[in-house]
């Protein structure tokens, strides 16, 4: 029994899951494909922010709904489907004209939405609903949100680049954004994930720095940012921004996918094991969530388990770019453990 563990042991030590983007992965030729991220973003005519609390779900253009949730702050919410392929985000609310858009995931990781609201009655222009709570409406002057509207046409330009898979163009029209409107923190948020796309580290981290300094209640903004840190071997960082996260949305399977990994390369496998599990639950085709997972296993001398995890990332992704070292832990683990 003490040889099997050794060999566990030496596996564990062998095969570390590299830290990464989630937004990096990539389907393997003859899996199940890896899906992303799908941002979305809802505005009024005008381009002012869309309210809190609009419903809009998520559907596979194969048939049938795949995720459902409500706007945050700015009009703002997220899905991350686990497979590639084609979707329609859909606005179906009782004051508003029902909108769906189609969206690719498709040889890419991250896509990005805008919605219109279409009032079904007559709405003063300049004004904006931005609570929508059954509790209270408060409604305020478009101008004094603040951002004018050659800033919010360089922005939507960067959507538009993004959309069209050209990370370098969205950068300059990110950036313009920024510099027409100091205090733009979606304009920021989108900035640093045009550098997320073109793996520019350093820049990508300063333009989500600054996003959370003017928005510091944006999850999706300190996963970003704490994906950025993993890459840089910033472990501490990653930590404190992906805790802030989880803070704003306990449920986000890929701030526990991201912090279970940092606790990993910190070494500090019994915080990683109840989020890696976690994330392998929310995110069951991320393949290379089950190789983390798998190794956490190994750590805690769960065999049969770590067997389990390595045998479905191959499933997933057979021809992935950790498969062949999978497969021969995978052989190794299926000659020592025992029958």
């Amino acid at each position: 029994m003490s040889r099997t563990w050794r060999v566990f042991s030496f596996l564990s030590l062998l095969y570390l899951l590299t830290p990464g983007l989630l937004q990096a992965q990539r389907p393997g030729s003859g899996g199940h494909a890896t899906g992303g991220v799908i941002d979305v973003r809802v505005r009024y005519p005008n381009g002012t922010p869309g309210p809190r609390g609009l419903h809009i779900r998520l559907e596979s253009a194969e048939g049938g709904a795949s995720d459902d949730t409500v706007t945050q702050d700015g009009g703002k919410c997220q899905f991350n489907p686990t497979v590639s392929g084609v979707y329609f985000v859909r606005l179906t609310e009782p004051q508003y004209k029902p909108v769906t858009e189609r969206v690719e995931l498709i040889g890419i990781t991250r896509g990005y939405v805008t919605i219109e609201l279409k009032p079904l009655k007559n709405e003063r222009e300049d004004d904006v609903i931005i609570d929508s709570s059954a509790s209270a409406r408060k409604v305020i002057s478009a101008a004094d949100l603040g951002v004018p509207e050659n800033a919010l046409q360089e922005y939507d330009k960067g959507e538009a680049a993004l959309r069209a898979k050209d990370p370098a163009q969205a950068v300059k029209y990110f950036e313009k954004a920024t510099k027409l409107y100091g205090n733009y923190p979606e304009a920021f948020h989108m900035l640093g994930e045009a550098y997320l796309e073109q793996k520019d580290w350093k820049n990508a981290e300063a333009a989500l720095q600054r996003s959370v300094q003017l928005d510091p209640k944006s999850s999706a903004t300190y996963v970003d940012l704490g994906a950025v840190e993993n890459q840089q071997h910033n472990y501490q960082g990653a930590e404190e921004a992906l805790k802030k996260g989880l803070d704003l949305s306990p449920d986000a399977s890929s701030a526990k996918y991201e912090l279970a990994k940092t606790y990993w390369a910190m070494g500090r496998w019994d915080d990683a094991a109840p989020l890696a599990k976690d994330a392998v639950a929310g995110l069951p085709e991320l393949a290379t969530a089950r190789v983390l997972f798998g190794n956490i296993l190994l750590k805690k001398r769960d065999g049969a388990g770590a067997l389990r995890e390595f045998k479905e990332y191959l499933r997933l992704e057979p021809a992935g770019s950790m498969a062949p070292q999978v497969r021969d832990i995978v052989a190794k683990l299926e000659k020592n453990l025992p029958k």
